[in-house]
């Protein structure tokens, strides 16, 4: 029987369907703009190392852990303020100081000024995920929402994508020289172009403030408003452990690819098969607006038509498929191919990759209360963004520079880094599956019965 079934009642009880599909438009725009701001500075990693005279081991620092580990210790207590505060004031707030601090990125002159922009980008972006899930969920009923959360984390792509093709053309526009800017003096092209593109958030975050706070919703009726007890969030984690753990490892796993190869792909194609900054940006940023948008909206129908016919695991199983084949791309990318097979490699982990972006918080939403879901979404953010995010780019770095010795080789470390944590995420997302079921089946017990629902996030 599917755990929807009857849930067609209960949509009168969401907001209008112009409204929710507004307010998804506005956070993806969010989300796109989050995305391009923290990526468009791998484009330039040639240019700022030269500039700035700075190592590989420095420019990892930059790519992820400066923005990363500060991204992932600030989602916690964000989150928990999402959860019980007004989560589009959150949100606007979060867009205008990350706005500030990327553009802020244009204006270091050294290695610790941007590491400190970098981190203001990081501690501003950590309301992003936990309050678009969380609204999202209260938008749409339980049987639209994989495609809502698809298109919501196609801004993660499209914003990737974006920062190519658009950094690409002004860095073409300029050329690489400096630019008088009034009140500023003399900057590099690729710190003009940093401003240029972290300004533009502060046109998204009035948006963002406009859009409806929709009533909290838990099993088809409105769920209790505050805080819930830190001590509740403990025990739920601890009863449902090897679920949870399961899912924030297998998912992080999964994502650590995606991270070193947002981190280094731009570079890789410069180094080994020679290619200028505008080329690589307008390729990468092609395929990632084509190919990433295709692969979360696909990820988000494949798992609601299982979800249809009643498999509650079934955003696992799309994405241990997903998996799967990123480690065959990741594979052929070692194996150092023609030029025009590796871009078609790029393409497949492009595509595939983008399959956990909404399945990893979808499948959040189908296992914790309401009232939870921000906190949840923030801790899987933490594994997500502190590991992967912190150590992708450092990982494929030091492989690079004391295994192989060697710039050229950069593809070698990028292959066998992908290719070793997709496997393991297939592996542990296989291994979660059941428990993940129990799970779910317990959250349902729980949305039916609202005395059960009130003891779980109100108990000390």
């Amino acid at each position: 029987m599917s755990t929807y079934a009857g849930a067609e009642n209960d949509d009168k009880l969401y907001p209008p369907p112009a409204q929710a599909w507004f307010a998804c438009f506005v956070l993806f725009l969010g989300s796109t703009l989050a995305f391009m701001d923290r990526g468009i500075i791998g484009l330039f990693v040639t240019p700022i190392k030269r500039d700035l005279h700075l190592t590989d081991t420095q420019i990892s620092l930059l790519l992820g852990f400066a923005f990363a580990a500060f991204n992932a210790l600030f989602g916690l207590p964000v989150a928990r303020w999402i959860d019980g505060g007004r989560r589009r004031t959150i949100a606007a707030l979060g867009v205008a100081v990350w706005s500030v601090a990327a553009a802020s990125c244009g204006l270091a002159a050294n290695f610790w000024q941007l590491f400190l922009a970098r981190v203001g980008l990081g501690a501003g972006e950590a309301s992003v995920t936990p309050a678009g899930v969380s609204l999202l969920a209260d938008y749409f009923p339980p049987r639209r929402r994989g495609l809502a959360m698809g298109l919501f984390y196609a801004g993660l792509v499209v914003g990737g994508a974006s920062a190519g093709i658009f950094g690409g053309f002004l860095w073409h526009s300029l050329g690489d020289r400096k630019i008088a800017l009034p009140l500023v003096g003399p900057l590099h092209s690729w710190q003009v172009i940093l401003i240029l593109v972290g300004s533009l958030g502060l046109i998204v975050a009035p948006l963002t403030r406009m859009i409806p706070e929709p009533p909290r919703l838990e099993g088809g009726r409105r769920a209790a408003t505050g805080g819930v007890p830190l001590a509740a969030v403990a025990r739920y984690y601890k009863t449902h452990a090897r679920t949870l753990f399961g899912h924030n490892v297998g998912f992080c796993l999964q994502n650590f690819s995606g991270q070193a190869a947002v981190a280094w792909v731009p570079t890789l194609l410069v180094r080994t098969e020679g290619w200028s900054i505008p080329r690589v940006g307008l390729t990468i940023g092609l395929m990632t607006l084509i190919l990433g948008p295709l692969g979360t909206a696909t990820a988000g129908t494949l798992a609601d038509a299982l979800a249809r016919r009643g498999r509650t695991d079934g955003k696992l199983l799309v994405s241990i498929a997903a998996a799967g084949m990123c480690v065959l791309a990741c594979a052929m990318i070692a194996l150092d191919p023609a030029p025009g097979l590796i871009v078609a490699e790029l393409g497949s982990l492009t595509f595939f990759a983008a399959f956990s972006l909404p399945l990893a918080p979808g499948a959040l939403q189908e296992i914790m209360p309401n009232a939870m879901r921000g906190q949840a979404t923030a801790v899987y953010v933490f594994f997500t963004n502190f590991i992967g995010g912190g150590f992708a780019a450092t990982t494929v770095a030091l492989l690079t520079d004391f295994v192989f010795h060697d710039e050229a080789k950069l593809h070698l470390s990028f292959g066998i880094v992908g290719g070793v944590v997709c496997t393991l995420a297939a592996l542990t997302l296989s291994w979660t599956r059941r428990p993940f079921r129990i799970t779910a089946s317990a959250h349902q017990t729980m949305q039916n019965d609202p005395e059960v629902s009130r003891n779980i996030v109100t108990a000390p």
